[in-house]
């Protein structure tokens, strides 16, 4: 792991370790891990002070907060109350006597409050349920300053015309054609979904029936409908796909031309627009990609220039010096991305609206979605660090989803979770007597196994996944080298 010197682009000469990773990046690497512990902690924060404040409010003892889990690394006490931060960064908890017992995460009360009177119901309830409203209070904050300062977004996932349908896929299979426009999925008109970027994908992702019942409408003049049974995608862990919902219809536009190449040295221009391809339209630049990974020889490209005028060119595709597989050495023009503004209510309406399909898909034979497809802090804390790095604005977006997400589940009627308290109060409610602590411990004791179980599963997958994202080699920064000259 020694040090070594390399030369930069501009000519300054910068220290080196880890890989050769220059100092700067490393100290950037760092500082945003922190940042994104930092979110991460504040989310986990706010939830569990909404149950701290309800507690004072409601005239609890409040023994703990903690942030995280496992064994404590900071500690101190600050009025009666030990503020701590513990190894585990998988959550938090707020210790309180009064409420039901649950020493297996929370630990061993420290005192003896044996002698003070037991909560009523409507204080457990009320503190139970601050949690959930005080995440769903920081959403709302969060989507506020989405809508305030924006958040970038992929216009090209707005629509809903297909741009390509992959060969041999079931959507090649049931005749569907690029530029056929979606009117409906699974009988949900677009005011359900369209819009919302990738929200077709979503669609078919979190879909809960065997087929896939397609509404289309065929260059204006028919309505096409297709019955398509989903194939599952290895490469996304077994979730179901049709084949053309990575491709949504987007101009094929030339950003560079590598020189030497053989689009260079047959005619096409930076900004060129390609439109057709051996006279058929071209919807998406994946077309071009897919006639020259099948091997044609020679492509009879529709051009439109900057100035509106239009050619026919032939680009025979070859191979660069320094690459393996044929091309024709074009650089696409990147997908549109503008600043959008979405309100705070469609915001936090979208959020809550995939939490609830996502759960309905987990329960749902039919569905694709299982527990191998959730994400858990490990996940959450990698997508955090991969949105600072791309923009900031993304993850206040994040955040709003994230802490929809946490009311929402919180509330599920789980033991362990803020809505196995309400249920527990609502029984002691009913029966005007309090739960027996030695059957609640039982009930939480079984339940935190298998929140700990849930927990190392999430966490394997995400793991995986990680791992799997670190070993596949990167695309090559290396621009393509051709021997040809242009004429």
């Amino acid at each position: 792991m020694g040090k070594k010197r390399s030369q930069g682009k501009t000519g300054k000469t910068e220290m080196s370790f880890l890989g050769g990773l220059p100092w700067e990046e490393i100290v950037t690497v760092a500082g945003t891990i922190v940042l994104a512990l930092f979110l991460f902690g504040l989310t986990v924060a706010a939830h569990e002070f909404g149950h701290f404040w309800a507690a004072r409010k409601a005239g609890l003892v409040v023994e703990r907060f903690a942030i995280g889990f496992g064994p404590k690394i900071y500690g101190k006490v600050v009025d009666g109350v030990e503020w701590q931060v513990n190894l585990l960064p998988l959550g938090g908890f707020v210790q309180l006597p009064q409420m039901s017992p649950a020493e297996e995460l929370e630990g061993k009360s420290s005192g003896d409050f044996r002698e003070l009177p037991p909560a009523s119901p409507g204080a457990k309830i009320f503190t139970a349920l601050a949690g959930p409203v005080a995440s769903l209070g920081l959403g709302v904050v969060c989507a506020v300053a989405v809508w305030i300062f924006g958040v970038p977004t992929n216009m090209t996932y707005r629509t809903t015309t297909i741009g390509w349908v992959e060969p041999g896929t079931p959507a090649a299979k049931a005749g569907i054609l690029p530029g056929d426009v979606i009117l409906a999925i699974d009988q949900n008109r677009p005011e359900r979904w369209a819009g919302r970027p990738g929200a077709v994908v979503e669609s078919i992702l979190l879909g809960t029936d065997r087929e896939i019942l397609l509404e289309l409408d065929r260059d204006g003049k028919e309505i096409i409908t297709a019955r398509v049974l989903p194939e599952r995608d290895a490469e996304m862990e077994g979730l179901r796909r049709l084949g053309f919902e990575m491709y949504p219809a987007q101009v094929a536009w030339v950003d560079q031309v590598i020189p030497g190449g053989p689009a260079e040295r047959g005619g096409i221009r930076k900004g060129d627009a390609m439109i057709t391809l051996d006279g058929k339209k071209i919807w998406n630049p994946a077309a071009v990609k897919a006639a020259v990974e099948a091997g044609q020889d020679t492509l009879i490209l529709g051009i439109r220039r900057p100035s509106g005028e239009e050619v026919e060119l032939k680009i025979r595709p070859e191979k660069a010096t320094n690459r393996k597989d044929k091309m024709i050495g074009v650089i696409w023009k990147m997908a549109e991305v503008q600043i959008t503004h979405p309100t705070p209510q469609e915001q936090v309406g979208s959020a809550a609206g995939l939490v609830w399909r996502t759960l309905r898909a987990l329960v749902t034979p039919a569905s694709s979605v299982g527990l191998q497809h959730l994400s858990g802090p490990l996940g959450i804390f990698e997508r955090l660090v991969s949105l600072l790095r791309t923009d900031p604005r993304l993850v206040l977006y994040f955040s709003v989803i994230l802490n929809v997400n946490l009311a929402v589940l919180n509330l599920l009627p789980i033991p362990v979770l803020d809505g196995g308290h309400i249920v527990f109060s609502l029984v002691e409610a009913i029966r005007r007597r309090q739960m027996e602590a030695k059957t609640i411990v039982r009930i939480q004791t079984c339940f935190v196994v298998l929140l700990a179980g849930f927990f190392l599963l999430v966490t394997y997958h995400d793991s995986m996944r990680l791992k799997k994202r670190m070993e596949k080699p990167a695309e090559s920064a290396e621009m393509p080298v051709f021997q040809g000259k242009a004429k």
